[in-house]
């Protein structure tokens, strides 16, 4: 497995590159500063790439885009200080797997990269809760149900969602008990085909 951190603080990079030390499988990383030291590794064979929205050279989902388009193979993580949902909303639409805000706690950035080397999206419960009083949710339903919701679909137990967004098992009961309540629904099958008809 191979990890590339892309920050132009060499404090950021080192702090990231510590805590992906913790995660449970061997992985080879490596640090890029700039746009340029990221395109150079282009014929390397990476499996997820971390990379400041900010740094030299990105700036823009436009330039995400044309990372996410020259790196393939790539799972692309934008890691940024902005939570702005448009800015989300367009760095998801360029093609990354991830956007992790700077506020994110160790253990959400950590969780949050476990969910995308296993083929998943991640996006912050920030941004589910905008897109909630934005209606593009289903009324009634709270942030919180909606980011687990997700996971549903993507065929998490309630023991790994409570592992990825750190929380007790029997808070996540809770959560699809009120779920499948405001829903009117009785298994987990019906969620995933509801959530199938919102998020495509």
């Amino acid at each position: 497995m191979r990890i590339v951190v892309a920050d132009d603080h060499s404090l950021v990079r080192a702090g990231l590159m510590q805590l992906l030390k913790t995660l449970p499988d061997d992985h080879d990383m490596i640090e890029a500063e700039t746009r340029a030291e990221v395109m150079a590794l282009a014929d390397k064979h990476i499996n997820l790439l971390l990379l400041d929205l900010d740094m030299p050279g990105i700036g823009s989902a436009k330039k995400v885009e044309q990372l996410c388009n020259a790196l393939p193979s790539t799972a692309v993580v934008v890691i940024s200080g902005n939570e702005d949902s448009h800015i989300i909303d367009a760095c998801l639409d360029a093609g990354v797997m991830g956007f992790i805000p700077k506020s994110s706690s160790n253990q959400v950035l950590l969780n949050a990269i476990q969910l995308v080397l296993s083929g998943d999206e991640y996006v912050p419960y920030t941004f589910l809760k905008q897109k909630r009083l934005q209606g593009d949710l289903p009324d009634k339903v709270t942030a919180r149900q909606s980011e687990i919701w997700q996971l549903i679909a993507r065929g998490q137990s309630n023991k790994e969602i409570a592992r990825t967004l750190g929380l007790t098992e029997g808070t996540v009961k809770q959560h699809v008990a009120a779920l499948f309540k405001t829903l009117n629904i009785h298994s987990r099958s019906e969620a995933m085909l509801k959530a199938q008809e919102i998020w495509g």
